[in-house]
């Protein structure tokens, strides 16, 4: 015990450097402490973001590579799309969803219907025909377009889901202001429901619990004449310009698009093979936990030939929120690695001199038959003692330097992130952009990065000590068995 006595007595006595040691180890342990906090902040932080918001796959045709094939002789030019191999069919769409990693799957189609008894919304120019033929002119057709060119074979569209929310509603695309969802039971059944926009309803007169009669433009079915209960009234948020009015049927404007589940095909009169054979826009999927998404893709590879087929996920709004957030807990990893290793070079710098300017206290201990490992041991506890008090000190001020350099780092990254997705954008060819920012037009992105929940819990405390302990012990131990290794006459002498 008299050793430890010695190690405060020296503690006491040699006040200056004490201070000295306790202020490095409060400075080390604030910003290893910050670093650590802020890294499992941000690690906690991404995996919320990633349950909250989900990593949606879609399920679609690859039209790039159909297209490619089409123009290369590769792919006949009238290729029926539904018999080449991975696209999503029906069929097929029943093989990929069949997973363990699966939630649920919204099987979009659109088709156009007509009916004698509605009106639909007929879209009106912003602009005079004038000033608008005289743009088209200057802009070349609006990029080899010609105005009216996509004609369509009915009044109304219908886009059909599989899931009690569908995807346009689940995004915020589109919005329930009267009336309900589909039942579970009444999209399994095909029941002839359908949502409604409000233009639609406006214009003819039609609430919630009405009826239309409608027919569809499907071949082979055009004479069927369904009668199809209104249960619900949508807004959107998309926004159709007097170019993609142009472009497009008036079948095909929001205002005039209705939906309805999937299996009210059956419920028209397909059989099961015409049901399978039929070609989908899209599957949107999604899965039971995001981070199985890597797996399941590999999955749904191995079950079919996605040949002409594509996976992808819908990934972007994760990476634009956690990227942030991840770059924020790359930048603490660094942080602690450098302050770990110059902090204990430092300590060893500082030790190396406090043990070779005592060699004449560690000569006469040594001398009066005092072991060698009880005078290392007392020098250990001299600085662990300094440690540990410094230590304790951090601790509450420690997440508050971690608040501090991730709000700073995170205003800086998301600024960067909003800039660099926005000038990618503006600097998209319109096609690209999906036709709506036209020239000079600049899009503005404000992409908001979740705030990171600073904290300590007792692992986080746990490894700061027992890092901060052992760098000391460590660091005392190296220079006190190198002048310990002489005997008490050697180091005596050598340090006369």
């Amino acid at each position: 015990m008299y050793l430890f006595y010695r190690a405060f007595a020296y503690i006491k006595k040699q006040l200056s450097k004490t201070i000295l040691l306790l202020i490095l180890f409060f400075v080390i342990g604030n910003i290893v402490l910050a670093g650590l906090s802020v890294q499992n902040a941000a690690s906690t932080s991404e995996t919320n973001i990633r349950q909250e918001i989900g990593s949606d796959i879609t399920y679609s045709v690859n039209t790039q590579l159909v297209m490619s094939e089409s123009r290369s002789g590769v792919l006949d030019q009238d290729v029926d799309t539904s018999s080449l191999e991975g696209v999503p069919t029906y069929s097929n769409v029943k093989i990929v969803v069949n997973s363990k990693y699966v939630s649920s799957y919204d099987a979009i189609m659109n088709y156009e219907i007509t009916s004698e008894e509605l009106s639909p919304y007929t879209y009106t120019s912003s602009s005079s025909s004038s000033n608008t033929n005289n743009n088209m002119g200057d802009r070349g057709g609006f990029g080899g377009f010609i105005s009216g060119s996509y004609e369509s074979s009915g009044d109304f569209s219908f886009t059909t889901f599989t899931t009690t929310t569908p995807t346009d509603f689940s995004s915020g695309t589109s919005e329930l202001i009267e009336g309900r969802f589909a039942s579970q039971s009444e999209i399994d059944q095909g029941s002839l429901v359908v949502i409604i926009n409000e233009e639609i309803a406006d214009t003819n007169g039609l609430s919630v619990g009405d009826s239309f009669e409608a027919y569809s433009t499907l071949d082979g079915y055009t004479d069927v004449l369904l009668s199809y209960e209104i249960i619900g009234i949508y807004s959107s948020n998309e926004v159709v310009d007097d170019r993609m009015a142009s472009m497009i049927g008036s079948s095909l404007l929001t205002q005039n698009k209705m939906y309805t589940p999937l299996n009210t095909l059956l419920t028209l009169g397909y059989s099961q093979q015409e049901m399978d054979e039929t070609l989908l826009s899209s599957v949107v999927i999604k899965l039971v936990d995001p981070k199985n998404l890597d797996a399941y893709i590999s999955e749904a590879k191995s079950k079919i030939n996605l040949e002409y087929g594509s996976l992808s996920a819908n990934d972007q709004l994760f990476e634009q929120l956690a990227g942030s957030i991840e770059s924020l807990g790359s930048i603490s990893s660094l942080m602690v690695v450098i302050v770990v290793i110059a902090g204990a070079a430092i300590l060893s710098l500082i030790t190396a001199l406090t043990v070779n300017q005592r060699k004449n206290e560690i000569g006469v201990l040594l001398s009066i038959g005092e072991s060698k490992g009880r005078v290392i041991l007392q020098f250990i506890t001299e600085v662990v003692v300094i440690a540990i008090i410094a230590f304790t000190l951090s601790i509450f001020s420690g997440v508050q330097v971690g608040k501090l350099i991730s709000e700073s780092t995170l205003s800086s990254i998301e600024s960067n992130t909003n800039t660099e997705v926005s000038d990618r954008f503006n600097n998209m060819p319109n096609e690209q952009s999906g036709g709506f920012n036209r020239p000079g037009q600049q899009i503005q992105f404000d992409i908001e990065t979740p705030e990171l929940e600073i904290g300590l819990n007792s692992l986080i405390i746990l490894e700061f000590f027992a890092a901060g302990l052992l760098i000391s012990i460590i660091s005392v131990s190296i220079p006190a068995l190198y002048v310990t290794r002489f005997n008490p006459k050697q180091i005596l002498t050598n340090n006369g």
